[in-house]
């Protein structure tokens, strides 16, 4: 069975084709993903570059070597013998597919060196600091996907103390001890030279008169009930666990609501891999930035408080890279519930700004839909449904229809997509919608200059096993 899969970074996209064992093990449970243990093609799209850089089995494990060995090496500051990040000339006839080589702090140049088949010049592309961490956070996405070649890997290994070693001269080592006794030598010489100050015996202090305000004062301030102190009965801050982020200013727009909801479900259901062993709901109040970013949260129930363990909250929750308090012009606050056994739950913490009723008009949202055309829409129809068809494998396990909308560009690739009602957001990894969505494919289009086209659709996955694929606004 063809398989893709897909990890996708604001600069940079890896894709990958594969197949499936046709005899896959006995023990993988029905609704798991299928392994991809065969690999076809891998396709790394790095904007502004139009074309991918793409080749086989041999050319992605070059990749993803090169890739975590430069990583390693630019983030520890240990040059390290390395066939991925020498220069040509030093490799002395050890072919590699991928190198990575560093130009200065802020720019870095991957090199792809094309098959022995081909007669062309290798091909150079200079990546930002930003583009390589995006490429090395793909790279990271994969290795940990277990469902996805498992037999490739970065061939890490961990820094000898050989190698960490700092080779100084024994003159520049000793520099430091040499002026620090000098320093001393000419401070005592200087104190020699001084006079000797004259004692004088400390006067008494004289007893200030207390008014009653400030007595009033400090006793208000050490009951909690000072100018300082938090209102009675008041809360903590939404995040008291993780980063604290005070802010007044709140989103209310619905549509930046919907959009940010998605991604901090998608972030905690991706990382939610721990089995429950509560049998009550866990309740959050969660806080978000613009960004999708969660600043911090705060457990509203006993359960909550004491099973926290169980949650990748606090694995999720911002740090800043340089400490401290992160900062954030606005906030979204949201309502988290894990529940038994395995569901979750993402909605607005105001009820009234959160849940569309079932049955009611969906608000519009930031994508357009300019792709008006019967006969784009009918042939991005079909693509859509033949994808969707091949991609859902999972036997359906929901008790009603899940009912999606979706914009689609004009080559097929699924930008943006949300739930109608509360059923469908639940249910969501129950869909291929989660492994088709490319939000940066409408970005890497854009890079080229062309202008950006949506369509809308409405995706139907019915208890039955049935597929409806239709525009939203049906055909004019």
């Amino acid at each position: 069975m063809s398989i893709q899969r897909q990890y996708s970074l604001p600069t940079c996209k890896l894709v990958l084709e594969g197949l499936t064992d046709d005899n896959p093990s006995g023990d993988r449970q029905d609704g798991a993903r299928p392994l991809m243990s065969i690999l076809v093609s891998a396709e790394c799209y790095l904007p502004p570059r139009k074309e991918p850089i793409a080749g086989g089995q041999e050319f992605f494990q070059s990749l993803v070597n090169a890739v975590s060995h430069y990583a390693q090496e630019f983030l520890s500051g240990v040059k390290r013998f390395s066939f991925y990040t020498l220069p040509v000339e030093r490799r002395e006839g050890v072919s590699t597919p991928v190198q990575l080589q560093k130009i200065n702090p802020n720019l870095h140049r991957l090199i792809v060196h094309p098959q022995e088949s081909y007669n062309s010049a290798p091909i150079e592309i200079d990546l930002s600091s930003v583009q390589l961490f995006d490429l090395v956070e793909a790279v990271d996405q994969f290795c940990a996907d277990s469902q996805t070649l498992p037999q490739i890997h970065g061939n890490l290994r961990s820094v000898s103390k050989q190698e960490a070693k700092v080779h100084e001269p024994v003159a520049k080592r000793a520099l430091p001890a040499t002026v620090g006794l000098s320093s001393l030598a000419i401070a005592a010489l200087a104190f020699f030279f001084m006079p000797i100050p004259e004692y004088q015996r400390p006067l008494e202090p004289v007893p200030e008169e207390s008014s009653e305000e400030s007595r009033q004062g400090t006793a208000a301030i050490a009951s909690g009930n000072g100018p300082g102190s938090p209102p009675a009965g008041s809360h903590p801050g939404p995040a008291p666990f993780g980063t604290t982020l005070v802010s007044n200013r709140q989103i209310t727009d619905v549509s930046e609501l919907q959009r940010l909801e998605r991604q901090v479900y998608e972030q905690i259901n991706r990382a939610w891999r721990t089995t429950p062993t509560f049998n009550q709901e866990l309740v959050y109040q969660v806080t978000a930035g613009t960004d999708g970013a969660i600043l911090g949260y705060k457990p509203e129930n006993q359960a909550a408080q004491d099973y926290q363990d169980e949650t990748p909250l606090l694995d999720l929750v911002y740090i800043p890279v340089d400490g401290g308090t992160a900062t954030a012009e606005e906030v979204a606050v949201f309502r988290v519930v894990f529940e038994p056994p395995n569901l979750l739950q993402v909605s607005p913490w105001s009820s009234a700004q959160s849940e569309v009723s079932e049955g009611s008009e969906v608000p519009e949202v930031t994508p357009v839909a300019d792709i008006q055309d019967p006969v784009v829409l009918e042939s991005l129809q079909q693509q859509i449904y033949e994808t969707m068809d091949r991609a859902w494998t999972q036997n359906p396990d929901f008790e009603r229809d899940l009912i999606y909308r979706i914009w689609v560009n004009s080559e097929g690739a699924i930008v943006d997509y949300e739930a109608t009602d509360s059923l469908a957001k639940t249910a969501l990894n129950q869909t291929p919608l989660q492994d088709l969505h490319q939000p940066s494919a409408d970005y890497v289009r854009n890079t080229t200059g062309s202008d950006s086209s949506l369509a809308e659709f409405r995706v139907v996955f019915t208890a039955g096993g049935i597929l409806q694929v239709s525009p939203w606004k049906g055909f004019r």
